[in-house]
């Protein structure tokens, strides 16, 4: 049975908007099942290990924040563990999507599931070529939030006949933290756009052009 796996991560939640401008994306990884990935799998976790880093989760986010558990780490560190991850995404035979809802277009809890779940249709629809080859789907989502979580289960539901979902720990997965990865990149790409990138972000991407040269260059070309 030809399978896909389907890694899902987001960034904003459903609450009322703090500051504006405010955004909601939701990141799809999709992996062919034929397509083993076990040892570039195998060569991340070596490569972070032999860093020193006793880590789990590459949590990007936190890593250029310096939060949680990388807080003890440098700035070089951190961004040689960022180019592990970036290294990982290249080499594994995926491709990625990315449904982005402007904030000023579904300003409450309601509008945003309605706008999500016409989005994400929409997405997939305009794939469906893609999506057809295969004859089963298995989402993998952490259910960090139950809005979403529904909308994925109805959506997915309504658009394949085979499809199964799955709670899964970012941890435990490396395409679960590709996703994190992705959605994070995704939302600097607008801050970067917008020309309001935090002081803790231009700190990380120090470098001229490093951001959109070596990283958005790269999720480009995973895109579905």
């Amino acid at each position: 049975m030809k399978e896909l796996s389907v890694f899902i991560d987001e960034s904003g939640d459903f609450g009322e908007i703090k500051e504006r401008p405010a955004y909601y994306l939701v990141t799809f990884v999709f992996h062919n099942q034929e397509h083993i990935i076990d040892e570039q799998v195998k060569k991340l976790e070596k490569s972070v290990r032999n860093s020193g880093f006793d880590i789990e989760y590459i949590h990007t986010g936190p890593v250029i924040r310096r939060e949680e558990v990388f807080s003890e780490y440098s700035i070089d560190d951190r961004r040689k563990l960022l180019y592990k991850m970036l290294n990982f995404m290249n080499s594994c035979p995926i491709f990625c999507l990315t449904v982005t809802i402007d904030r000023r277009e579904a300003t409450n809890k309601v509008a945003l599931s309605g706008k999500l779940a016409k989005d994400i249709s929409a997405a997939i629809n305009e794939k469906i070529d893609y999506f057809s080859k295969f004859e089963k789907i298995i989402v993998y989502y952490d259910n960090g939030q139950s809005e979403l979580s529904a909308i994925l289960n109805a959506v997915f539901s309504i658009q394949f006949p085979n499809v199964e979902f799955r709670k899964a720990e970012p941890q435990k997965y490396r395409l679960l933290q590709t996703a994190d990865f992705i959605c994070s990149l995704e939302l600097l790409r607008i801050k970067r756009d917008e020309n309001r990138l935090s002081r803790s972000e231009k700190q990380f991407f120090y470098k001229p052009q490093e951001l959109k040269k070596t990283f958005l260059k790269s999720i480009d070309r995973k895109k579905l």
